[in-house]
């Protein structure tokens, strides 16, 4: 977003165009690379500008900088924590000079792939080089699976892709390491991003209820503690269920190995011609009711055992009920908007999100509830 139309090789229709140039230049978005600081969250500082020189360097850039709060924070007797994302291994990746053509596939993507393991080493040995290695929980993971339609890119043997709600859209490989503390294996439990909150207060010093005492009431924490999950021998997760969604919809419902969709992504249901999967497909907003997958037998979401199994549709539809009714009592920000001509029964008109709340409370959802 920074460079692309900047590139007159990937967007020439704009940077070939002074118009459209200027166009972009005088467009309200912060065209600089930032440094905020908690001494003032209101203003940031602007660095270098991000053309298509500068964003080469700034995965070295950003190392420099997370390499150095790694040895401030050497002997500190406070928590710390340290949120380091690369910029590269997305579209478009522009590896840098130095290690253009360093990966064996020599792609833009994976050229950045390497470097992102270098950079992952060189944090790695500096918690070792000051002493925390022992004292520090570290998670390497992904926020979403791989976009499938522009080239090079990831791969996963899951249906769906980034921008879906299919298990390839959102399961990714996840490492944890706690020098001394966590034994190796491996597990393909249930673990949240949003559980990384809870988890990591708890080992910080606030488990359980301390933890609502760092947040307003008006926060909803929705993660689970995973603690026992990560340290105890063979632990196990505690999470037994996932919510999906997909731009501002309530996508799916997981329980243990059952996935019921209630709105998905047809992924060529516009495009015909080539993977257009993530962003590009048609959305279905309605079923037949009995959409549901058994993910350990069919981790391809191809074929529906729903109606086969229907006693499951009892945790799923009052999992899925909790939640549309959490909702109401939470609803949730869309910092980022997508235009919809269908929106969500819970971002509806007050007259009818009133009308849905008379009846949850009257009815209940799901077969528990009174």
């Amino acid at each position: 977003m920074y460079t692309e139309w900047r590139d007159i090789y990937f967007n020439p229709e704009v940077a070939l165009s002074p118009d459209r140039f200027k166009m972009m230049e005088d467009d309200n978005f912060n065209h600089y690379e930032v440094h905020c600081t908690p001494a003032d969250k209101d203003k940031c500082q602007n660095g270098k500008l991000i053309d298509l020189d500068y964003i080469k360097d700034l995965d070295t850039h950003w190392m420099d900088v997370s390499l150095a709060f790694l040895d401030k924070m050497k002997g500190s007797d406070k928590p710390f924590y340290l949120y380091h994302a690369t910029r590269g291994c997305h579209f478009d990746n522009y590896p840098s000079d130095e290690w253009a053509g360093r990966s064996m596939a020599r792609t833009v993507y994976s050229d950045c792939m390497v470097r992102m393991d270098y950079v992952f080493g060189r944090l790695m040995k500096r918690l070792e080089e000051i002493g925390e290695a022992e004292n520090t929980l570290v998670i390497l993971t992904s926020d979403n699976g791989p976009e499938c339609e522009i080239p090079p890119r990831g791969r996963t043997p899951f249906r769906g892709c980034k921008g879906s709600s299919w298990e390839g859209g959102v399961r990714v490989p996840t490492f944890v390491y706690w020098k001394g503390m966590i034994p190796s294996r491996k597990s393909d439990q249930l673990f949240d991003l949003a559980d990384i909150l809870p988890t990591a207060l708890h080992l910080a010093g606030y488990p359980g209820a301390k933890l609502a005492g760092l947040f307003s009431d008006k926060t909803y924490i929705d993660g689970v503690d995973q603690a026992a999950f990560l340290v105890a021998d063979k632990g196990l997760s505690a999470r037994r269920s996932r919510i999906y969604t997909m731009n501002q919809y309530y996508s799916a419902i997981r329980i243990d190995e059952f996935k019921a969709t209630i709105t998905g992504q047809i992924e060529d249901g516009i495009m015909k011609r080539g993977y257009t999967g993530g962003f590009s497909g048609s959305v279905f907003t309605d079923t037949g009711g009995a959409v549901v997958v058994n993910l350990y037998t069919n981790p391809q979401e191809d074929v529906s055992v729903g109606v086969r199994h229907i006693p499951m549709a009892v945790p799923l539809g009052t999992t899925g009920g909790w939640y549309l009714k959490e909702l109401f009592e939470y609803p949730p920000q869309f910092k980022v908007g997508f235009m919809s001509n269908n929106p969500p029964i819970y971002d509806t008109i007050p007259i009818g999100e009133m009308a849905v709340k008379a009846w949850i409370k009257k009815h209940g959802f799901g077969r528990f509830q009174n």
